[in-house]
């Protein structure tokens, strides 16, 4: 690993005329991507839905001062929590989506009832500006509060046991949020140096090649068979005798002369001669 590290570094090092433009052209590249991805808003608002002071039932012969009024906030119950995810459904129809943000805009709304699944809707807008991620805010609360009467209307409730929503928090100032353009940058930049190192390393190869076969065209070129020079002719020298040392069978040589040594098993004595005071035939 660390030699890849050093050799990338001993690359870019050579190259640094087709690395440092490279970067250059990246830094420039994640400038443009970072101003031309618009900066998006966010705005928030809480919406809280209470049950009424009489309860979910109602007499027209009980006369008003003899209901006994309780405290909404002590009444939250299953019921408004389900009335809660009614709405939220309603709000995340992709009609009433077009109708609150417009046709064509970017502008984009969520509404849940947040980690507690209570009574409490939770309403957060997108938009490229501002004002419109503010106003996109307060145009959902406001239909949250229109839809709860309607459908309660529509089910021929009595008015007295209405569910209220109560706004409970205001569309909050709007903040950029530059995440999106932050992970944008991020990624056109390891792209473009995933390219640089890239092409700085086919350029080093491309070059590397060339250098070593125009160093091979500008060296000297092997003789060919042609050009290549007459062997020498055979030498008629006499063959040279082969130096005593030894009879082929690991022994030392005999000597010459007839003159003993101590390596023979046989001594040679000399015959001798005759006596002339011998008497012979002739006498």
């Amino acid at each position: 690993m660390l030699m890849d590290f050093w050799g990338t570094v001993r690359v870019l090092r050579r190259r640094w005329y087709i690395a440092l433009p490279a970067v250059l052209l990246t830094g420039v590249l994640a400038l443009f991507v970072y101003v031309s991805v618009p900066t998006r808003y966010e705005s928030s608002g809480v919406l809280v839905l209470t049950s009424p002071a009489a309860g979910g039932r109602y007499s027209e012969k009980t006369k008003p001062e003899d209901v006994v009024k309780v405290n909404p906030l002590l009444q939250f119950d299953g019921s408004l929590t389900t009335t809660a995810q009614i709405l939220t459904q309603i709000l995340g129809d992709p009609k009433t989506a077009e109708e609150l943000a417009g046709e064509d805009s970017t502008s984009t709304y969520t509404a849940n009832t947040g980690p507690v699944g209570g009574p409490l809707l939770f309403v957060t807008s997108e938009a490229d500006s501002a004002e419109e991620a503010e106003g996109l805010v307060g145009k959902v609360l406001e239909k949250t509060v229109n839809e709860l009467a309607a459908q309660q209307k529509a089910l021929n409730a009595p008015e007295q046991t209405f569910i209220t929503a109560q706004v409970l928090v205001k569309p909050t100032t709007a903040s950029a949020k530059i995440g999106g353009k932050v992970r944008y940058v991020g990624a056109a930049t390891v792209v473009l140096l995933l390219l640089t190192l890239a092409s700085t390393f086919a350029a080093d190869s491309v070059l590397t090649k060339l250098k070593r076969r125009k160093e091979k065209e500008s060296g000297a070129a092997p003789p060919s068979e042609k050009d290549a020079p007459p062997p020498p002719p055979p030498s008629h020298a006499p063959p040279s005798r082969p130096v005593p040392g030894g009879n082929g069978n690991g022994q030392p040589p005999r000597p010459q002369g007839g003159v003993p040594n101590a390596h023979q098993k046989t001594v040679i004595i000399p015959a001798p001669k005759p006596n002339p005071a011998w008497p012979t035939k002739d006498d």
